[in-house]
């Protein structure tokens, strides 16, 4: 194993993926004939473990002699689907030791509809065993270089164990989807938030920016250090603190121009390369500034991979398929 290797704890959901391609969604009352039909792995959580892992090494590299660690945190349900689940995210290279198995319980499900002609989709999610991890439960082990949050678990165990992460030193990336209000508390020493256009708008209070320099002065003001915001074909936005303190505007990085397949886990892939990036400098930085900059755009080009191919997981990239800039 590669000494000292950089640790990332993923806490967050697992779902199934029910996934239906269609020539367009089907109105109030109307039934229509899907081109396929899939069952696949996915969850926000385990899909940016799944990006955190790929990212980190290349297809063939063996797990011992990768530079990152990769663990998934969260419960799945003691049913038909866990024991398959659990086998793939091994395969990827993710750690689930700490991957409760809930007797009497279902796995989460996501029911996807994929429109062919645009590749974007709509999601409905059961949150089964994810909405048992419940309380203020301890889930940060301590040891981690990163955390990476998401909402799909209750909101009171996300800010609990964001607070523990802060205190312990960690740096904590929060991806705050599915958007819902959070208090103020959760902003404070955020190092990292990443939102797209929607859960920014509703995170900030700004319902129609005109601005994103706007937008993000709201979520640094609260507390947070880089802010980025992820706009689909229009490219990402991001901002930092420092930027903000002396009158700067944020920066924008162009979508890649590719042809679009299946818009599903393009946001969960930009979020595991970023996250890796983060752990790597936190690992060796000793005093270098984070390559903010550097992060994004590789980040952009994993997530351009991405929207290529159809599925979840399934299409998250290797870090040995993702262009050089």
């Amino acid at each position: 194993m590669t000494p000292n290797p950089a640790i990332i704890s993923v806490i967050g959901s697992l779902n199934v993926d029910l996934v239906s391609r269609t020539p367009r969604i089907p109105h109030a009352g109307e039934t229509l004939t899907s081109t396929s039909f899939a069952i696949g792995w996915g969850g926000k959580g385990a899909n940016q473990a799944v990006a955190c892992a790929r990212l980190s090494r290349s297809r063939n590299q063996a797990q011992n002699d990768a530079d990152v660690q990769v663990r998934m945190v969260g419960a799945v349900g003691a049913d038909e689907f866990h024991a398959g689940f659990l086998a793939a995210l091994r395969e990827d290279g993710v750690n689930v030791d700490r991957v409760q198995i809930l007797e009497g319980k279902k796995t989460g499900v996501a029911v996807i509809l994929v429109e062919t002609h645009s590749g974007e989709n709509r999601i409905l999610v059961f949150p089964g065993a994810n909405g048992e991890v419940k309380g203020k439960r301890d889930l940060v082990e301590g040891d981690e270089g990163v955390v990476l949050f998401q909402l799909e678990l209750p909101v009171e165990v996300v800010l609990h164990n964001m607070k523990i992460a802060r205190d312990r030193g960690a740096e904590t990336i929060l991806n705050p989807a599915p958007a819902i209000p959070l208090p103020n508390e959760a902003y404070q020493g955020l190092r990292h938030l990443m939102v797209n256009e929607t859960e920014a708008a509703l995170l900030s209070g700004i319902e129609n920016p005109t601005s994103w320099d706007e937008v993000a002065a709201v979520f640094i003001s609260r507390g947070v250090e880089n802010v980025i915001i992820t706009l689909g074909g229009e490219g990402v936005f991001y901002k930092t603190a420092k930027q903000q303190s002396e009158s700067q505007k944020g920066h924008m990085v162009p979508a890649l121009k590719v042809k679009v397949v299946d818009t599903t886990g393009a946001g969960d892939t930009f979020a595991g390369a970023y996250t890796v990036a983060v752990a790597r400098w936190k690992a060796m930085a000793q005093g270098a500034d984070f390559d903010l900059d550097a992060a994004i755009a590789h980040a952009n080009r994993a997530a351009s991979m991405t929207v290529q191919k159809a599925g979840a997981q399934s299409s998250i990239p290797w870090a040995n398929e993702v262009p050089e800039a």
